[in-house]
Order: C-alpha cells, then sequence, then structure tokens
C-alpha cells in the first residue's frame, strides 16, 4: 500500500478492483433479497413521481433502473469508473437511460452544486453507501442533503445492518445523523435483521394527508 494515499484513494481502488473483477459482486440482479429490498424501497417512497433525483452509490445500475421509470431526471453517482460503465449499459439494456446522467462523484466533497435558481433533488437516495464514510463525512453529506432538497423532497436512507470489513460506521449511526438533523421529519421506519429503511422528509406530512384524505 502507497503510505501517501488518501482514504479516498484506497476506497477508489477497492471499488474499481471488485467491479472489475465481478460486474454483480453483491448479486442485486440474482438475490431475491436484494430484488425484495430493491421493491419495498420503491414502494416506500412518499411520492408516485418525482421530477429530479439523486443517486450517489449508484453500482452497477440496477436500481438506477427502476428510479428512472419514476422520476423525470436522475443523477446516478458512483466513485468508480467500472461500476459507472457497468451502469451506462444495464440502463442501455433496460431502454431506460435517457433521463440519467452519469457521473464519477467522490462523496462528499463532490455532491452536487445547486446553482441559485435551479432545480433542487426532490429525491435523494442512499442506500448501501453511507457505512463506507468516516463520521465527519457522514455529517457533510447530512448537511448537503438538507440543503439540495427540494421543497417536499424525500431522502432515502437503506442499509445493510451487519458488521463487515470494510464498514466505518453502524447503520443505527447512519440513520440516527438524519434522525437528528434540523427541518427533517422522519415518514417511514422499516427495520429487518438484515437492513434499515428509513426516508425523511421537510415535509411532516403523511402520504394520505398529501393527498388530502387524512
Amino acid at each position: 500500500m502507497n503510505p501517501s494515499s488518501t482514504p479516498d484513494d484506497r476506497r477508489g481502488s477497492y471499488f474499481e478492483q471488485l467491479y472489475r473483477q465481478d460486474s454483480d459482486p453483491w448479486r442485486v440482479r440474482q438475490r431475491w433479497y436484494e430484488e425484495r429490498k430493491r421493491a419495498l424501497l420503491l414502494a416506500s417512497l412518499p411520492q408516485r413521481r418525482y421530477r429530479h433525483a439523486y443517486e450517489p452509490g449508484c453500482g452497477n445500475g440496477e436500481l438506477t433502473a427502476e428510479l428512472a421509470r419514476r422520476c423525470e431526471r436522475v443523477l446516478a453517482a458512483d466513485l468508480s469508473a467500472e461500476a459507472l460503465g457497468l451502469a451506462q449499459q444495464r440502463l442501455l439494456d433496460a431502454g431506460c437511460g435517457g433521463n440519467v446522467s452519469l457521473a464519477q462523484h467522490r462523496l462528499p466533497q463532490d455532491w452536487p452544486r445547486i446553482l441559485p435558481g435551479a432545480d433542487k433533488f426532490d429525491l435523494i437516495v442512499l442506500s448501501e453507501i453511507a457505512y463506507y464514510l468516516s463520521v465527519q463525512e457522514l455529517a457533510r453529506v447530512v448537511e448537503h442533503s438538507i440543503a439540495s432538497l427540494a421543497p417536499g423532497g424525500s431522502i432515502v436512507l437503506c442499509h445493510w445492518r451487519a458488521p463487515f470489513a470494510q464498514r466505518i460506521v453502524s447503520t443505527v449511526r447512519i440513520h440516527a445523523a438524519f434522525q437528528d438533523a434540523p427541518g427533517l421529519h422522519r415518514v417511514l421506519r422499516h427495520e429487518e435483521t438484515d437492513f434499515l429503511l428509513g426516508i425523511w422528509s421537510n415535509d411532516a406530512r403523511s402520504v394520505a394527508q398529501r393527498e388530502g384524505f387524512a
């Protein structure tokens, strides 16, 4: 290991090698666990349609393809150029990539800048990514998420709960960071033995309240 390499460099090298060796390292296209988890996440979204979504850590694009069907625009990003190439091919195969932009981002430093007057994101999806961040990086991601969230928008977190070698922050601590953030209201919590799914919004109303019948 290069002693002068940064955590970002090591993280980037890890994911590049991982996706170079295996186009689906977590079997997200094969395992019922992964298919079911995606379905739960998508069914839990408070709105049927979204204008502009941001999905950092998109990996090989399996969830991205589903988000593309629910959103007018999606910005999908990953640290790994190899993963982005796989995501691009997945979107082409699914015939749903016309509204998706792909970008290579390191979090939190490459979080998209929202210029004055520009559309903010009304959907931010952080799925299986935040446990690779340090506590300080996580705090900045929380700040960026709040600052770039459109009124009535949703922030979705979905994370594996068990320990593993590359984990830096626990899933409980990740979700607590958003729960404790000012201006956010938790609108959903779904907990299983294997994963934790949570959704926060700057709009405290329930889905029924938003539709005007509660």
